[in-house]
């Protein structure tokens, strides 16, 4: 499967700026065209104020495809769109944008956002009894290290963070087999 995705991306990064609107990747039966790609591309180009290589564009294109097969098994997840909005700005004020870009970035990252914290919102429904932390293990690492209480809460973000990533990305890769992933020329 990855040989075959490698060989397409190569074809298809040659006729990346064609004018036309067409799916290069299916996942079930929803489209990724050129031109979800190339918007993918350019935005990433402008954040990082630089040209991306191939390999960085091939990776977007996965992740494009991950974030499609998200979307897909949040689509009942309800996120209110004021939290969006939040971490939208937060991330945003991070980068000197100019007033044509903001307003894309904008919705490009608002998009992201909210897939993202539906996705995590449906991990921690899923996987609660699993985000549990140890308590004792954290005050433990925190005489060992010499951290003082003030530190707790944020070691225990971090634990429940290292949990909610091991638990996504397992869950992600069981949910990945049981879409058709079909690369179109």
């Amino acid at each position: 499967m990855k040989i075959v995705l490698i060989l397409f991306l190569f074809f298809f990064f040659d006729h990346l700026k064609a004018n036309e609107i067409r799916s290069i990747v299916k996942v079930n039966n929803y489209s990724i065209t050129n031109i979800d790609l190339i918007k993918e591309i350019t935005i990433n180009e402008i954040l990082k104020k630089r040209k991306l290589a191939d390999s960085e564009k091939k990776i977007l294109l996965n992740n494009l495809i991950e974030e499609k097969i998200k979307k897909i098994e949040t689509n009942k997840i309800k996120i209110d769109a004021s939290s969006v909005n939040v971490r939208v700005s937060q991330i945003i004020k991070n980068y000197n944008l100019n007033e044509d870009d903001h307003k894309k970035i904008r919705e490009y990252l608002f998009n992201k956002v909210e897939i993202l914290m539906k996705w995590n919102k449906l991990i921690a429904i899923l996987f609660s009894k699993k985000l549990e932390i140890n308590m004792n293990e954290i005050e433990e690492n925190m005489k060992i290290k010499k951290i003082d209480l003030e530190k707790k809460e944020e070691m225990i973000e971090m634990e429940k963070t290292k949990k909610i990533n091991i638990l996504s990305n397992t869950f992600y890769n069981e949910v990945k087999r049981k879409y058709l992933i079909k690369n179109i020329k």
